[in-house]
């Protein structure tokens, strides 16, 4: 997933190497870590978030990320509920608002 476009307006489009060091949130506004790598699969692409010295392993999928917001430098993802039970409790986010999907250049 080199480029991906917002929904339903193909002026919004953004880059890997342009939201590296994005912070990463959950749909409820946890705090998972910042994107700091992309791993290039056969199917799809699969992003590294960091956390201090934990990685979370991220597919980037539609499906999976859920806004990519640049004028924030914030991504939120929705997670399956697996992923609880492969990485444990994710740590609270400092006042992060959600607020919907938000697709700005």
């Amino acid at each position: 997933m080199s480029k991906t476009k917002g929904k339903n307006n193909s002026q919004n489009s953004w880059k890997i190497s342009g939201i590296l060091g994005f912070e990463v949130f959950n749909a409820s506004g946890d705090y998972l870590g910042v994107l700091s790598d992309v791993i290039a699969t056969g199917s799809n692409d699969v992003w590294v978030v960091k956390c201090g010295y934990e990685e979370i392993l991220i597919p980037a999928l539609k499906t999976v990320i859920k806004e990519v917001n640049v004028i924030r430098k914030k991504i939120f993802v929705s997670l399956p509920k697996e992923h609880e039970m492969i990485y444990g409790n994710i740590i609270s986010a400092d006042g992060a608002d959600y607020d919907g999907l938000i697709y700005e250049d």
